[in-house]
């Protein structure tokens, strides 16, 4: 974040924040790849578990998470995982194994990309939409889906990418785009209801967010 001249952390981890402080727990969780947010705070008793070999964790596996298989079935009540659906290849077998270790009743805490700009290519394989999720987690005995941003929110941190992703010329462009995505959130106090379709818009179309950078989900095993 060096290159910003205003904003000091990526506006999509307020939101981050906010899912963990709704699920914030003392008991034992399991963290996986979730160094995006710092959950620590949140999750004191966690579990950590990632690829990422200069990040400090109880457990290094493999760049797909393949070797979770090392991890015992029904040993967690709790998982944690942001940040990593959308970089495996196969996100059922992921989801597949979340549910194999989580224990009857146990809940996962999962975000992941719905609306972002391509990053850590070339492992950088899908974007989501509630309805995938439904997909994914049907054995679940329950999920809660939400999106994790309204839509102008959502372009605030759309914008913040492209200056975290690109090189800009001119401090004053750079310090504009930045006023702008302070400004544009507020613009969301005015978007009554949103649709999850052009035309019809009734009760049965109506969604939470139709432009989420992110889905978050908490599913029930």
């Amino acid at each position: 974040m060096k290159e910003m001249m205003i904003l000091k952390e990526k506006l999509s981890t307020k939101n981050l924040r906010r899912l963990c402080e709704e699920n914030a727990t003392k008991d034992r969780v399991l963290v996986i790849h979730s160094e995006d947010v710092p959950y620590e705070s949140y999750f004191p008793n966690a579990y950590t578990v990632t690829k990422n070999e200069n990040v400090k964790a109880d457990l290094h596996v493999d760049l797909y998470y393949k070797s979770l298989d090392k991890i015992n079935g029904e040993e967690y009540n709790f998982i944690l995982c942001t940040g990593l659906l959308e970089h495996i290849p196969d996100p059922q077998r992921i989801i597949d194994d979340f549910y194999r270790i989580l224990k009857p009743e146990g809940k996962l805490v999962i975000a992941a990309s719905a609306v972002s700009s391509f990053h850590e290519g070339p492992n950088d394989f899908f974007r989501f939409t509630p309805y995938g999720f439904k997909l994914l987690f049907s054995q679940w005995k329950n999920i809660n889906i939400k999106g994790s941003s309204l839509p102008f929110e959502t372009i605030a941190i759309l914008l913040q990418r492209i200056l975290l992703q690109s090189k800009v010329k001119h401090r004053i462009i750079r310090l504009s785009i930045e006023l702008l995505c302070l400004f544009l959130p507020n613009l969301d106090r005015y978007v009554v209801k949103q649709y999850s379709t052009r035309n019809p818009k009734n009760q049965e179309t109506e969604i939470d967010s139709m432009l989420p950078y992110e889905i978050f989900a908490v599913a029930i095993k």
